[in-house]
């Protein structure tokens, strides 16, 4: 989240409220929960609520028949078609009336739409849910530092109770966020495929170290001075035990009037980018000033994050968008998170320029920032893709930009889309959503490669 909208300038000090709230955040990078397990029935209330899987793999012949399938990339709707699943993997795409393997298992879906699992590209898995005008107090701690203690159980329950099978993360203490990675690919958790850029390269003087508090060493943030050490922090990224799947930056120099922030020296960001390049990595940047986007395009990043009040309101540079266009760079706008902290006339706004990016032939993805104030897991996605559609793109587009369009930017094609040979991440709906993108809310099922993780 960007708080560089706020009301206090550097140096003025901080006020009671935003003084709490980066006291809470600083707690988060620690995750000291082993002092609340004391006891066996304090054990065993950990080991019972860490949202584990309650089905073994998918073994064999599953046939989902019936349904209006969304098929391929385009999620064309083919009626009365079965997806066949063999041990977790899509292996048939078949009509209605075509015989079924004799040792398959069935479920019919007559009536319901199946499509993709839903990928969410901009997620904070550290963050606990809570209200725009929610201010946590210190009795709060406990309870977060219990639930990162147990890796984020209501995160990763409620992301896939809203059909989302697969997360980006792109901004958490490195070593609890590859742990969590790990026991999700292990099947130890249950939840959400998982990326992760790990911690945030920014400055001392940036966000979110000024903005919440997050202290260097958290091991949240990196803070490299120089190209020396910038090429450093990420090459031990790349190639440590648990390396990361992409890199994070953040090129935000706030706002003059009201909070300043450092942007990371050209010189430093273009070398984070290159060292990430020479690892096969990408890098996504977090931006706020048409400045910030400019020296983020300048040092060849990959991607870019959010549209926000301080950036392109006027209109879009000529040059600036002929580049993201020209480089068919992704977009995550997250208009959820404009809409709860934004002005109703500043995300109209924002909302235009998108629309104008979409016509201009931008490439555009869907991610929520769950979950900042006002933005829940799985819920904030839905409402992404319904400010998406109404923002130029329509129902089909949206959807992409959270199956075929998502899988792209992750450089995977693995997921996103129903294709033979692809994982068997699906979402069950009462309802066409191509129709009425919010029946994406409508959720009556969602598997898991080929496990049925939630039903309806």
């Amino acid at each position: 989240m960007d708080e560089a909208n706020g009301t206090t300038k550097r140096g003025s000090g901080n006020s009671g409220r935003k003084g709490t709230r980066r006291r809470f955040l600083r707690g988060l990078t620690v995750v000291g929960g082993v002092g609340l397990l004391g006891g066996a029935g304090a054990v065993g209330h950990y080991l019972g609520t860490l949202y584990r899987p309650r089905e073994e793999p998918q073994r064999g012949v599953l046939a989902l028949t019936g349904a209006t399938v969304l098929v391929g990339e385009d999620l064309e709707p083919r009626q009365d078609t079965t997806v066949l699943v063999t041990d977790g993997v899509i292996t048939g795409i078949t009509d209605g009336g075509d015989p079924l393997p004799s040792d398959a298992r069935t479920v019919d879906l007559a009536g319901h739409t199946l499509m993709p699992g839903l990928i969410d590209l901009h997620v904070h898995l550290g963050f606990p849910q809570q209200e725009p005008d929610d201010e946590p107090g210190l009795t709060d701690m406990p309870r977060v530092v219990y639930q990162m203690a147990r890796y984020a159980p209501s995160a990763r329950r409620a992301l896939l109770e809203h059909g989302v099978t697969t997360v980006r993360d792109l901004g958490s203490d490195h070593a609890w966020i590859t742990q969590m990675r790990r026991m999700l690919r292990d099947g130890e958790l249950e939840g959400p495929r998982l990326y992760t850029a790990g911690p945030l390269f920014t400055t001392p003087g940036g966000h979110p170290v000024v903005t919440f508090g997050v202290e260097a060493g958290s091991g949240t943030v990196e803070l490299p001075s120089t190209p020396e050490e910038a090429r450093a922090a990420v090459r031990r990224l790349a190639t440590g035990d648990e390396p990361v799947d992409l890199v994070k930056v953040v090129q935000e120099r706030g706002d003059a009037g009201h909070l300043e922030l450092d942007p990371i020296p050209a010189e430093v960001l273009t070398a984070v980018v290159a060292e990430a390049h020479g690892h096969g990595l990408t890098v996504t940047a977090h931006w706020g000033s048409e400045a910030d986007l400019a020296e983020a395009l300048a040092a060849g990043v990959d991607g870019l994050e959010h549209l926000e009040a301080r950036g392109v309101l006027d209109g879009w540079p000529e040059e600036l968008l002929t580049a993201l266009v020209e480089r068919d760079i992704p977009v995550t706008p997250t208009l959820a998170v404009t809409e709860v902290a934004a002005s109703p006339e500043q995300h109209r706004l924002i909302r235009e320029r998108l629309a104008e990016l979409h016509s201009a032939g931008g490439r555009i993805v869907a991610g929520s920032d769950a979950a900042v104030p006002g933005v829940r897991f799985g819920d904030g996605l839905h409402r992404e893709l319904e400010l998406l559609a109404e923002s130029g793109l329509g129902a089909d587009g949206a959807l992409r930009a959270a199956t075929s369009g998502a899988a792209r930017v992750l450089g995977t094609a693995r997921i996103g889309a129903i294709e033979v040979g692809r994982a068997a991440d699906l979402l069950v709906l009462g309802a066409d959503p191509l129709t009425d993108i919010t029946r994406v809310r409508d959720v009556v099922g969602v598997y898991r490669d080929g496990r049925e993780v939630v039903r309806g």
